[in-house]
């Protein structure tokens, strides 16, 4: 497949060869990089101008990405936003150039992409450290070589019980928006309404306008079994009549990794 654009995405800690230099070997088009939200509080920052002017040097253009750098999820939310829009170009991911956070956010993103085939890994080993001072010199100097990451695949949920978890997640956040109270007070989703809202979007199939026992039946057996005694994302309760499904809090970072 011919692509469209050679394109790099890197986060910026206290770095600057380990960007520039494997940008310039894979002669990259543009760079996008990972920099912290909040600008006040980024050490990085001297880091991230030279990063820009050495590329302008070398003709690469480049354009910052925001995410919490502290935060896993934020990072791969980020990381697979700006890869899912960016499906026509071949793209380079530099795990070496930020955290470990970084790196730990940046190969999850891509083990749970459903197609990896314009995406390679790699890490650029440095040529030396050299006496870091922050804001001055850069954590290490030149790049001795960049090491492709064999291509691994997580396993995940199947499509529809993400799709299940994402209705759970929106009717709290309903909930959320009109009552503005904490997710412990939320007595969750009652699998009727579920199932009712799983049969709208093709998960089930029945009558959204009669859920009966067999609809039910086919929620628990194909949906709420795995996602609850197999991955722990889901939990559920029987309050008065009624049982209700909320996500756990693994749950929840895994939906909101996943979607956009």
């Amino acid at each position: 497949m011919k692509y469209k654009k050679r394109i790099h995405i890197a986060p910026v800690g206290f770095e600057v060869d380990r960007i520039v230099e494997p940008a310039v070997e894979y002669k990259a088009d543009k760079v996008y990089l990972l920099v912290h939200d909040n600008n006040e509080e980024d050490k990085a920052s001297p880091y991230i101008e030279r990063v820009i002017q050495e590329l302008k040097k070398h003709k690469i253009k480049s354009e910052k990405v925001l995410a919490n750098w502290r935060d896993v999820e934020s990072i791969t939310k980020a990381a697979r936003k700006l890869i899912n829009d960016l499906k026509e170009d071949e793209i380079f991911v530099n795990i070496s150039s930020g955290s470990k956070i970084h790196a730990i956010a940046l190969d999850r993103t891509i083990m749970t992409l459903p197609d990896q085939s314009n995406i390679t890994e790699f890490y650029a080993e440095s040529k030396a450290y050299e006496g870091f001072k922050p804001g001055k010199k850069q954590l290490s100097v030149g790049v001795k070589e960049t090491k492709e990451i064999p291509k691994r695949k997580m396993v995940l949920p199947k499509e529809k019980s993400l799709e299940t978890l994402i209705i759970i997640n929106e009717s709290y956040k309903e909930w959320i928006n009109s009552r503005g109270s904490d997710q412990h007070e939320w007595k969750g989703i009652t699998k009727k309404h579920l199932a009712k809202e799983c049969v709208k979007k093709d998960i089930l199939t029945g009558d959204p306008n009669d859920i009966g026992p067999s609809e039910l039946s086919a929620l628990d057996k194909n949906i709420i079994q795995k996602l609850r005694d197999q991955w722990k994302y889901i939990e559920t309760k029987k309050i008065g009549r009624n049982w209700y499904v909320r996500l756990t809090a693994d749950g929840m970072s895994f939906v909101n990794e996943m979607t956009p």
